[in-house]
């Protein structure tokens, strides 16, 4: 529950903290991938939420009547105890004329929230990508960016594919221990590529768009589209970085904590601004893959 401060008359700060956090659940390609367990447990900076992550188990021999044999060994599946920190919080803060006036109108409260919402969305885009090209367990090209060509863009897709069943990021079946599909962040760049690709249409599922930042299946992959990944420039080269990942990856929880509002003592008119606080931690980096393309003019 958002804290709620009414510092002018007629302002419901419960309305907009709501729209802006439904909001943020509808925004972002890596919305619906991180695991957001924990979310509803968050309040404020520095609260910290742990967990376990579950190692391997070893099959080992069992013959009683050897004699090498020394008894029964038992192995603790529950590896390192992790923490995941809400250590990151950014505001926004506009001013309007009449705040009492503009939340007389539903459409100005929409296009207030929603705007508001594509912000703070497109923030934590860019941090849980960081987050995943940082913590990737295996990482293509990552001393020399391969170039990209729509003849071998489809042979990357499943060399992504590849590299996450050898971790045993994804079962038999192709999905994930969540049940549910990898998923492929891409760039507007890769994703020019691919569609020239021949075998994009041969694998893709259909070209509706299903959620916010999804432009279809390839392969094993929901494939998602974002914005908000860099362009590195390094000495005359130019790359990007794609994302090919699991459920299971990244643990992530975001909440609007704070909503309110002030006169401007100054001028005629009111403040209204907005908390969001966040944090994310790598899991299981075996569950993530990168791949760094070359990016031309």
């Amino acid at each position: 529950m958002a804290e709620i401060k009414v510092s002018t008359g007629g302002f419901t700060p419960e309305l907009w903290s709501d729209k802006i956090n439904i909001n943020l659940d509808s925004y972002g390609a890596y919305n619906d991938i991180v695991n957001r367990k924990y979310q509803g447990e968050i309040k404020k900076k520095g609260d910290k939420v742990y967990f376990y992550t579950y190692g391997d188990l070893t099959v080992k021999d069992y013959d009683p009547t050897a004699g090498s044999f020394t008894g029964l060994e038992y192995e603790d599946p529950q590896g390192n105890k992790q923490a995941l920190e809400v250590n990151q919080q950014k505001y926004i803060g506009f001013l309007v004329d009449d705040i009492q006036e503009v939340q007389s109108n539903v459409d100005l409260v929409n296009g207030y929230t929603n705007r508001m919402s594509v912000a703070f969305a497109n923030t934590k885009d860019a941090y849980i990508h960081g987050l995943a090209t940082a913590g990737a367990g295996t990482k293509l090209h990552d001393s020399s960016a391969i170039t990209l060509t729509k003849d071998n863009v489809w042979e990357e897709v499943c060399t992504l594919e590849e590299k996450l069943a050898e971790k045993n990021a994804i079962t038999k079946n192709g999905l994930d221990y969540n049940g549910k599909r990898p998923a492929l962040v891409v760039t507007p760049k890769f994703r020019s590529i691919l569609e020239q690709s021949s075998n994009f249409f041969a694998n893709a599922f259909g070209e509706k768009v299903l959620r916010t930042g999804q432009i279809g299946r390839i392969g094993a992959f929901d494939v998602f589209l974002s914005t908000n990944i860099k362009t590195v420039t390094s000495g005359a080269a130019k790359s990007q970085t794609i994302v090919a990942l699991t459920s299971d990856a990244i643990m992530f929880a975001d909440q609007i904590t704070k909503t309110e509002t002030l006169r401007d003592v100054k001028q005629i008119g009111d403040y209204v601004r907005s908390l969001m606080v966040y944090g994310g931690v790598v899991a299981n980096p075996n569950c993530i893959v990168t791949s760094k393309f070359a990016v031309t003019e």
